[in-house]
């Protein structure tokens, strides 16, 4: 029996296959801010705004947006890391932070992160060896037993443990420490790993590595992946399925290749347009989509993209559903234009 094998939690799978694994129920976040000397108004920054949705077992669900659209709030709520003003979680029939819920120590060990600044997320008084050993020895594993995890998660991601498990943070390169967060990461044997720009920091070669690196331990593992990414072709590459955010909500999620040839949403068809091309006969001439995101403190009026869209209307100070368009690829969009459009 291999160590993946002894300290796998896909034993304590409770709903089964037809379960999801995260279900997420008008998650919200607001943080404060300091007004002026002369108001007494409090202001908020609204990161998340009421947002829902499901990540399937043994799926990847992309979640692409602008940066600033909360992408990287909401991978911090659902890895409990900051708390929710408002909305619930279930982690495979467990709810999150309720009282007879699944416990922080469970999810913990259910539930992995990986950011995006690889140097950061390791401690720089630790070795390799002993940062990727240091959480199963909190969690009870015996140290002697723990080290041999470490050196085994090591080899598995392509870090030899006699070389590199001695070493710290600055003395490996951008790929070979994200490389090791990812053990880290594994090393809990998690259910779920939740990607927050995992590769963005790192050139195309060693991203071409570590993605492929992430495909055969999904395979391997039976993970579960949330993959967080301004990059469409990683996201295309990577996911079986797409949320797109806005200015903290939800405008369309469904199934790969439905959003990206079949794009439903104003805003989507923008993010795909402005993806670079090596063909310099089908380079984006002109700015797919004009103007700023309105400001997260003042939250415009109904649908929130309604200041940028070429298609706005008066129909569009109503803030719009999410609606299902096509139920065979699970695809929903929040847009009256298209709605009334497509009827």
């Amino acid at each position: 029996m291999s160590f993946i094998e002894k300290y796998s939690h896909q034993d304590q799978d409770i709903g089964g296959p037809g379960q999801a694994l995260l279900i997420v129920d008008q998650l919200t976040k607001y943080f404060p801010i300091k007004g002026s000397l002369l108001s007494s108004k409090k202001e908020y920054v609204h990161a998340v705004n009421g947002v829902s949705f499901q990540v399937r077992k043994g799926e990847t669900l992309g979640i692409v947006g602008e940066s600033g659209c909360g992408k990287s709030t909401l991978a911090k709520l659902l890895s409990n890391l900051i708390s929710p003003n408002e909305g619930s979680m279930i982690f495979d029939g467990q709810g999150i932070n309720e009282q007879r819920g699944i416990s922080l120590k469970n999810l913990r060990k259910n539930l992995q992160m990986v950011f995006q600044d690889s140097y950061s997320s390791l401690n720089p008084r630790l070795n390799i060896l002993s940062s990727i050993a240091y959480g199963p020895i909190v969690h009870g594993m015996p140290k002697e037993e723990a080290n041999q995890f470490a050196a085994y998660l090591m080899n598995r991601v392509g870090l030899e443990h006699t070389q590199f498990g001695a070493r710290y943070p600055h003395e490996l390169s951008g790929g070979q420490r994200q490389r090791a967060n990812i053990a880290r990461a594994l090393s809990f044997s998690p259910r779920l790993l939740i990607l927050d720009e995992a590769v963005a920091a790192l050139d195309k070669s060693v991203q071409a590595q570590v993605l492929n690196l992430l495909s055969e331990l999904k395979e391997e593992e039976k993970l579960t992946y949330l993959f967080i990414s301004h990059d469409l072709n990683v996201v295309n590459y990577m996911s079986d399925r797409v949320l797109v955010m806005y200015l903290g909500k939800i405008v369309e999620i469904g199934a790969v290749d439905r959003i990206f040839h079949q794009t439903a949403h104003p805003y989507t068809k923008a993010l795909l347009s402005a993806q670079p091309s090596v063909n310099p006969m089908k380079r984006q001439v002109n700015a797919p989509i004009t103007g700023d995101p309105p400001s997260p403190i003042n939250l415009p009026i109904g649908c929130s993209f309604k200041t940028r869209c070429p298609f706005a209307n008066g129909q569009c100070e109503e803030e719009p559903e999410l609606k299902m368009i096509d139920h065979a690829s699970d695809h929903w969009v929040s847009c009256h234009h298209y709605l009334k459009a497509n009827k």
